[in-house]
């Protein structure tokens, strides 16, 4: 029998974020439609995930969401913890080449090789104070960009997990790992996230980047991204010159858009990082293309994880790593030419605000010109219990809109009355097909991130 979803179109979806542990820390899933851990729509009956309720309902995402990307839910959002320092990769100081790139990465794989054959481990406790070990020592060395020599110190206290007819080679193998680690780190753009917090970084397929404590890691590339940025430079101009909905669309139909997508070789992740404090913790907020591939270039931090029997290479092949074939196939995609991360940064610009209602309300990226995946706005609520503060807003129309809550709480209500409170673990789905608006109210200092896809008329209406 089929579910009681009478209505759902109409109303805000409330989710339950799903929590996932790393080796290197955590990630909460706010909003995402993908199978491997799809949100759960609180305010359904039956509590069905979020990706059965679009499948059920695609035209909850929008006509011009549709018409863009298709019945799938295009984004989603992402809170990363690293228990690493608030630092990330993010492309070349200077423009790189790609056969140099391609010895560091295979050298780090050869290096690593060496290291796994000369442990000698043969259950988990001893396993986990060996990886402790060795996160510790590569924390403290990204920190100095590998230039510390303090590979004779550290081979000692790595002695009691290794071979014993191998420790004499361990001090010269670490040593060639930390140099060549210092080599590629130093063609690398370092940034510190506390400088960064509240601005937008844009991080493109493509470009090589890595949050400390991950893997150096790009994305699969979206082929359809100079058609799709063509599109919507023409869709944003006839929208504003007038033209109806139907002559929009029919330039969005004829673009053959779907024939461009047809051409990625796996679902494309274009992502980007928002450092943010979130429960006195900074954190990284991340609104992505809805897809989790990634294709890893190189593991300072984790390489090796326990299999149940040994320990083995958490990326690539278990006992091999990652292999030089692989990587080069994987290169051929990557940007190696300098990049700025001044082109990269969107800082908050203020577009409204109300000082009686005690609200402001700021655009990160709403540029389908130049990025044609999401757009973001951030609401501040300054809001009192003796003042609380309020903001009116809608989805932009034709498509749909996330609204993820990273400070304080916030009450919610739509066009009928009907009150959810959101906080950073409960965030919200508005419909495309909801109608007639919705005002946010806290009594608190809050925070309010809403993330859509980039229609003809902007990304959020507003007032």
């Amino acid at each position: 029998m089929a579910p009681n979803w009478f209505g759902i179109e109409r109303r805000p979806l409330v989710l339950r974020a799903v929590d996932t542990t790393k080796s290197w820390g955590s990630e909460t899933w706010l909003n995402s439609a993908r199978p491997e851990a799809s949100a759960h729509v609180a305010n359904a009956p039956g509590t069905p995930t979020l990706a059965e309720v679009i499948a059920a309902r695609p035209d909850m995402l929008g006509e011009w969401t549709r018409l863009l990307f298709g019945d799938e839910l295009p984004i989603f959002t992402k809170l990363l913890r690293a228990a690493f320092p608030p630092l990330v990769h993010v492309g070349f100081r200077r423009s790189v080449d790609r056969t140099q790139l391609l010895g560091w990465l295979a050298r780090e794989q050869a290096l690593l090789r060496q290291l796994l054959g000369a442990l000698d481990i043969c259950d988990r406790a001893r396993f986990d104070a060996f990886a402790s070990l060795y996160a510790d020592w590569a924390t403290v060395q990204a920190r100095v960009r590998w230039q510390s020599s303090d590979e004779v110190t550290f081979a000692d206290r790595l002695a009691p997990f290794v071979a014993p007819e191998k420790r004499t080679q361990l001090v010269d193998r670490l040593g060639q790992l930390r140099r060549n680690r210092a080599e590629l780190v130093d063609v690398l753009n370092e940034v510190d996230l506390r400088r960064e917090d509240g601005n937008l970084i844009l991080t493109s397929a493509g470009v090589v980047h890595a949050i400390f404590g991950l893997s150096h890691q790009t994305h699969p590339l979206d082929h359809g991204r100079p058609l799709l940025q063509n599109v919507m430079k023409h869709m944003r101009r006839l929208a504003s010159s007038g033209c109806t909905n139907a002559e929009v669309r029919a330039l969005v139909e004829t673009a053959t858009l779907s024939d461009a997508h047809a051409r990625n070789l796996a679902a494309p992740k274009n992502e980007a990082w928002l450092p943010m404090t979130v429960g006195g913790q900074l954190t990284l907020v991340e609104p992505q293309q809805s897809s989790d591939t990634t294709y890893s270039l190189a593991d300072f931090y984790t390489p090796l994880v326990w299999d149940g029997t040994r320990p083995r290479f958490r990326k690539g092949d278990p006992s091999f790593g990652l292999r030089s074939a692989d990587l080069s196939l994987q290169l051929e995609s990557v940007d190696l030419s300098a990049t700025s991360i001044d082109s990269l940064r969107r800082t908050p610009e203020a577009i409204a605000e109300s000082g009686q209602s005690r609200a402001q309300l700021l655009r990160m990226v709403d540029d389908p010109e130049r990025w044609p995946f999401f757009s973001a706005h951030r609401i501040e609520l300054d809001g009192t219990a003796a003042k609380p503060a309020s903001w009116r807003g809608d989805h932009a129309p034709g498509v749909f809109q996330q609204l993820v809550i990273v400070r304080g709480a916030v009450d919610l209500t739509d066009f009928d009355g009907g009150v959810v409170a959101l906080n950073p673990r409960v965030p919200a789905f508005i419909p495309a097909t909801m109608r007639g608006g919705y005002r946010l109210t806290s009594s608190v200092e809050a925070t309010v991130l809403a993330f859509s896809v980039p229609g003809p008329r902007g990304g959020i209406v507003h007032g």
